[in-house]
Order: structure tokens, then sequence, then C-alpha cells
């Protein structure tokens, strides 16, 4: 039985066709296809030399703006509170204070994890100014928000929320790319100044995303047990209160 592959292409983390992994023609014309285009790129001074936001086996994976460029309006649906059902822009909220936007693209327990730390590390730094938001891309807006509904008190999220209204690519602008998990950008004054595309999110990323925010905003960057900390609040307490029941 052949098992089917897809492989993300250098040219700006797009997908090529899935092919069969055998040890056919076919499977090695691809890998030589993708070989040889990477060498090209790389000579041209294509996307194969840039700094890619993260990479994939040797294949760079980008998606959104890249630092240095500006952040387009953003139009979401807000989930909780007063801001349920109603459109806002965190672009316009943030207005050039130091930015962390969040792209969830898909949701897995690392994921979130990594969100809900650096998004309540940013809310931490209140003798910081900073402004932080969850954007939450999905094709079906109504089903995104009766999960973010029913899901609240699990999530625990505590900056806003809200969910593209252009649904699960998100607004063309941004270039987004789907394949990823996470998307998170880093910016100030309207401008990005750290992006990260995340297939696999981890809490290891968070440090080097925290320290960027931090340096955005003159403070020292977090430790990785102190974002731990911030990501899963209350674990601790529920550590130490389950050793005692065991005693």
């Amino acid at each position: 039985m052949s098992e089917t592959v897809n492989l993300i292409s250098p040219v700006a983390g797009t997908s090529v066709p899935a092919f069969n992994r055998r040890s056919g023609l076919g499977a090695s014309l691809t890998v030589l296809a993708l070989g040889l285009s990477t060498l090209v790129l790389s000579t041209l001074g294509g996307p194969a030399s840039l700094s890619p936001s993260l990479c994939y086996g040797d294949d760079p994976v980008f998606s959104g703006p890249q630092a240095g460029e500006p952040l387009p309006p953003l139009k979401l649906r807000g989930v909780y509170d007063d801001a349920a059902g109603k459109e806002f822009d965190p672009v316009a909220q943030a207005d050039g204070k130091p930015t962390l936007l969040v792209f969830v693209h898909k949701l897995t327990r690392p994921g979130l994890g990594l969100a809900r730390g650096l998004t309540n590390y940013a809310k931490s730094l209140d003798e910081s100014p900073n402004y932080a938001a969850i954007v939450w891309l999905n094709d079906d807006q109504a089903e995104a928000e009766a999960y973010l509904t029913r899901a609240r008190r699990s999530l625990n999220l505590q900056v806003p929320v809200g969910i593209s209204v252009d649904g699960g690519e998100g607004p063309g602008a941004y270039g987004l790319n789907r394949n990823v998990e996470l998307t998170v950008l880093v910016a100030k004054e309207g401008k990005v100044v750290a992006n990260y595309a995340l297939i696999q999110p981890s809490m290891s990323d968070g440090v080097k995303i925290a320290g960027a925010l931090a340096n955005t905003l003159g403070t020292t960057p977090p430790t990785a047990e102190e974002l731990q900390k911030v990501a899963y609040p209350g674990r601790a307490t529920k550590m130490r209160q389950r050793a005692k029941g065991r005693e």
C-alpha cells in the first residue's frame, strides 16, 4: 500500500500536489523538482534567501505580513462580553502600541497553551501599555461563535477574542497560510517587528515570541517557567492539592 504525502513548496508556503511515496519515477521526479526550485529561488534571491517565519524541513513557510510591513486593517466579530456580536478592528484599537496578534487557524492543546500563555503574559504587563488579541479563523462563523461561547471557561482567554469576518483564510491583505496552526505577529507603531508561522506550536516557541514583545516594551523577557505559569494558571495549586490528597 502506498502512502500519500502532502509537501509544502518553497514558494510562500503553498502546497504542491500529493504523490505516492514509492520508489518509482513519479516520486523521484517530484523530489527532484522541489530541490531544483529551492536552488533557483536561492540563486535569484527569492523566498529561500529570506528569513522565513518557520521552516518545514528545508522549505520556508510564510504566513502573514513580514517584519517591516504594515498591519492592514482587520475586521473581527467580537465574541465575549460587551464586544459580543459587534465588529471591531484590533489594529485600530492598538493605536500604535506594542501589539500581539495570535491568529488561530486550528486548535490543539499545545497551541491553546501557547496562545493563552502569550496573551496572558501581554495582559500581565500593566505597567507597559500594550495590546493583545486572539483572531479566530473559521469558514463557519456561527459554528466558531458557538464553540468559543461553549468552551469559554476551559479556554480561559483573558484578551479580546474575535472571529475574522473573512472566513478561514482571513483577510486577503494579510496573506495568511491556513496550513499552519498559529500565526503570531508582534508589532509596534502599526508595523510588524516579528512574525512566527507555527505548524506544530509548543511552549518552547513562546519564550522567543514573548521575548520579541518584551523587546518592544523595553522590559525583561519572561523565563520558560514564568510563561508556563501564566499559560496554565492554577496548575501548581491543583498539583499541590492532588499531592496532599494522596498523602
